[in-house]
């Protein structure tokens, strides 16, 4: 075969791919633009080592989206070292550790990540599963790479630690998103603020508190999804960033159990009580 004119041919889908996999991982322009040299010459090197093990038992687009992935993979562990899951992860066992990897490595969506972990596991793991799985697992912030001109622009630290000024202002940030929170829980039912208190504010599991309820477990994971859903579009309304949302969604069993009980003082006029489970 001529590797070489396999190439050529396929420049605009190699491009393609590379630009599904930056992507998926956040990537800037600049990022990506680096990630689809990498890769192009990654294609040529050894005499198109790589071509030669493709051996047509699957789309080339497909082949080429694991070669991108497990090269991008490769390149970030050079830099950053491999990475580990998460002492919850390894706690609850291998689905939890991939699940870890996709979401926290990977930067997929849960719903990606479910997918992949189906592909892999069939019926053994439900969604529902895996969403408590997931609930269960730390938010671990991921390190991005950036340009030397970037790198340029950002000022050193101060010799006294942390600028009083940044500290003021990062204070305030806290404040803003802490009312932006509070309004958006007292814009929820008492019941929805009771699922979320004992959720995330007294750990009861899932199904618990689905019994709790008098609800089905299933249709109940499914009502816990789009109360999320909502609190999610209520922040963003509210001009919350995209990125402190995740943090305060995936930081739930921290972030929320102060602002509950003030959301719910403040909606009847009168001290509710926490729902206690028997």
């Amino acid at each position: 075969m001529d590797y070489k004119r396999l190439v050529v041919d396929n420049l605009p889908l190699v491009d393609s791919v590379v630009r599904t996999i930056a992507r998926r991982h956040g990537l800037s322009a600049d990022q990506q633009d680096e990630l689809g040299s990498s890769v192009k010459l990654k294609l040529v090197e050894n005499d198109y080592e790589v071509l030669r093990k493709f051996e047509g038992r699957s789309q080339l687009r497909t082949y080429l989206i694991t070669v991108v992935q497990r090269h991008f993979l490769d390149e970030r562990n050079a830099r950053w070292g491999k990475w580990r899951p998460s002492a919850n992860a390894r706690r609850l066992g291998p689905v939890a550790i991939l699940l870890d990897q996709l979401l926290t490595r990977d930067h997929l969506s849960f719903d990606d990540a479910a997918q992949s972990i189906a592909t892999r596991y069939g019926d053994a793991v439900s969604r529902a599963e895996l969403h408590e799985i997931a609930l269960q697992l730390p938010m671990r912030s991921s390190r991005k790479f950036v340009s030397d001109e970037v790198l340029e622009h950002v000022p050193a630290p101060s010799a006294g630690g942390t600028d009083a000024l940044e500290a003021r202002d990062r204070r305030r940030i806290g404040e803003r998103i802490e009312r932006a929170l509070a309004d958006a829980l007292r814009g929820l039912s008492d019941e929805d603020r009771a699922i979320l208190t004992l959720r995330f504010c007294e750990n009861v599991k899932i199904a618990r508190i689905a019994e709790l309820m008098g609800m089905p477990a299933k249709p109940f994971y499914r009502r816990l999804e789009d109360l999320m859903a909502a609190l999610r579009q209520a922040l963003l309304a509210q001009g919350v960033g995209e990125q402190d949302v995740v943090a305060i969604l995936e930081h739930a069993d921290a972030g929320l159990d102060p602002v509950l009980d003030r959301a719910s003082a403040g909606t009847a006029g009168k001290t509710q009580e926490r729902p206690s489970v028997p």
